[in-house]
């Protein structure tokens, strides 16, 4: 073998135990030290992922929040409007309920105002009625006056209990003429007893235990006048119907 192969070899075995040597020596650490940057690599890939994942959940419960937010806020609206509605209608409906009261109220002063006037003006006309009839009978007085009222009493007298006429008291205007008596006494007896009473202005009234027949100017008077009032109460009535009688817009 020649000199320069030898020593080719031999720089070849040198060199390849070298490269060994150095391969064993350096390669562990520079594996180790991929990897660890692999494993660096991969934590930060997992963490920038975890990190995605929360920010995309934080960003869904915003979102969430966000709908919910404005969700619970329309219907807050809503409800705030229906609130509303609601106070505006009771409004309403208490001064609708107020304003009938009142003018239930008016109605029923202005109708007791008119009846108090009505009665007072009744009572007015009755009372100058009253006069006006006793001083007609008053202008008539006289035996026929007398007597026509003592048959109208006479008339009545003929449904009152036999039993009861004797202890009838027969009031006069003035003390009793034989025709008088006689007409009288045809009913109520011979012993019928009676007094004079001014006031009656004519005709007698007649109390027994069954009740009193009232034939006298002064009971012509009273009728007259009663009549009077009953007449205009009626007519009142009748207006004050019409008054209170309601409306096809206050019905509703």
């Amino acid at each position: 073998m020649s000199p320069t192969l030898a020593n080719f070899l031999f720089e070849a075995v040198n060199f390849l135990l070298l490269a060994v040597g150095l391969g064993w020596l350096l390669f562990k650490p520079v594996r180790r030290a991929l990897d660890a940057e692999r494993e660096r690599h991969a934590r930060t890939e997992e963490e920038a992922r975890r990190l995605r994942e929360e920010a995309e959940a934080l960003s869904r419960a915003a979102r969430e929040e966000r709908d919910a937010a404005g969700r619970e806020s329309d219907a807050r609206r809503r409800e705030l409007l229906a609130s509303a509605r609601r106070e505006a209608a009771s409004v309403v409906e208490a001064a609708r309920v107020t304003q009938t009261a009142d003018r239930q109220r008016l109605a029923q002063e202005l109708s007791a105002w008119r009846e108090s006037q009505a009665a007072e003006l009744a009572e007015t006309v009755g009372r100058i009625t009253a006069e006006s009839v006793r001083a007609l009978l008053g202008a008539l007085d006289g035996p026929s006056l007398d007597l026509a009222l003592i048959r109208a009493a006479r008339a009545e007298l003929d449904s009152v209990p036999v039993e009861a006429r004797g202890a009838a008291l027969v009031e006069c205007a003035r003390p009793l003429d034989a025709e008088a008596r006689a007409l009288l006494a045809g009913v109520l007896g011979d012993g019928l007893r009676a007094r004079v009473v001014g006031e009656l202005g004519a005709g007698v009234r007649v109390t027994t235990p069954a009740g009193q027949v009232d034939a006298t100017a002064l009971s012509v008077a009273r009728q007259a006048a009663l009549a009077v009032k009953r007449t205009m109460d009626g007519a009142q009535v009748g207006a004050c119907l019409l008054y209170t009688s309601p409306s096809p817009r206050d019905a509703h």
